[in-house]
């Protein structure tokens, strides 16, 4: 969603598509934004629930936010990979427990989405 200039020209972004699934050990979150500068760009696991990012693009379009998790990461196991059109996180869950949504601020649709065998007791 373009929302206005910054003065050196990049294209301000107010939110991007993003879609994730779980396993009984991780979130993988894709943030739907192209050409995304790896130089210029920052992607950091503030807490044990926020990630901060700051992406730029090649395209002079500019995505900050900080995601309130739903859940709590360990941040250390945590990591992330830039490609093409998308930014790629791969979140440790803390407590291994299903999240329903990826943010903690989206609507609870009532479904969860998990690929892969839960734990065995």
């Amino acid at each position: 969603m373009f929302v206005g200039k910054k003065k050196d020209g990049e294209e301000v972004l107010q939110t991007v598509r993003h879609d994730y699934y779980q396993t009984p050990s991780s979130v993988i979150a894709s943030l739907f934004l192209k050409k995304i500068d790896k130089e210029t760009s920052t992607v950091k696991f503030t807490s044990d629930s926020v990630v901060d990012l700051d992406l730029h693009t090649s395209d002079k379009k500019h995505y900050k936010t900080s995601l309130e998790l739903y859940g709590k990461i360990n941040a250390e196991k945590s990591n992330f990979k830039i490609l093409g059109t998308k930014l790629e996180l791969t979140l440790a869950k803390a407590d291994g427990a299903s999240w329903p949504v990826l943010k903690a601020d989206d609507p609870h649709t009532g479904s969860i989405l998990q690929v892969g065998r839960a734990g065995v007791a």
